[in-house]
């Protein structure tokens, strides 16, 4: 089932603060409008060739997704696919949030205007943090949040330690992964924060993105 059919999700909120030209947009880029208040954004999600359906992807290197489908007629047949990234955009990991529950893997280009960047390069061996904040007058969101480390090669890399905040409250953290993601119920407005440390001297980059789960 593709992506549209198991989860609708509203990518919105993070501000840019840098940009990454990586890759090519392909012919068969599934553009799905986002919004952000009264502004659309069109995001790049992953698609599978015809004929397949979508089981799951992630990032390949910052500006493309591998895309996992199924032959509906052999399932136990599965075929890899990849979709680029626009030259604005960059790839975030995040889970599927369906029925209050984190399963798929799933892969998501965003544009520049919408996502936060930082690096730990001042202080390899330090915690490296960004915060930011939603305004909005919608009352309480439930709300996914994912960020996507990666080393200077632009592949994803695993780092000792990811966790995340709202209003200075750990939400969760984890260990020895290059990715994170964490549903908040009720999100109204709180500052979220998120932290990485490597572990190591390795000077790496994050970018996170944000989802309204309806």
């Amino acid at each position: 089932m593709r992506f549209a059919r198991l989860c609708k999700l509203y990518l919105f909120f993070l501000v840019a603060t840098a940009t990454i030209a990586v890759g090519a947009p392909l012919d068969n880029v599934i553009k799905t409008p986002m919004v952000e208040g009264q502004a659309t954004i069109e995001t790049t999600f992953p698609q599978c060739p015809e004929g397949t359906t979508y089981v799951a992807s992630l990032c390949f290197n910052v500006g493309r997704i591998q895309v996992f489908c199924q032959n509906p007629q052999n399932p136990t047949l599965e075929i890899t696919a990849f979709t680029d990234c626009e030259a604005d955009e960059v790839c975030i990991e995040h889970e599927h949030a369906i029925n209050e529950d984190l399963n798929r893997p799933h892969a998501t280009c965003v544009n520049s205007d919408i996502y936060t960047i930082w690096d730990n390069f001042n202080n390899p061996d330090a915690d490296a943090c960004a915060q930011e904040v939603y305004k909005h007058d919608k009352g309480a969101l439930d709300l996914e949040i994912a960020m996507t480390i990666y080393a200077h090669d632009g592949k994803p890399i695993q780092v000792n330690l990811l966790k995340a905040f709202s209003n200075d409250n750990e939400l969760s953290k984890i260990f020895d992964m290059h990715n994170y993601t964490q549903v908040i119920r009720g999100y109204n407005g709180e500052t979220i924060k998120y932290c990485f440390n490597t572990g190591t001297q390795n000077k790496v980059t994050a970018y996170a993105g944000s989802w309204i789960i309806t």
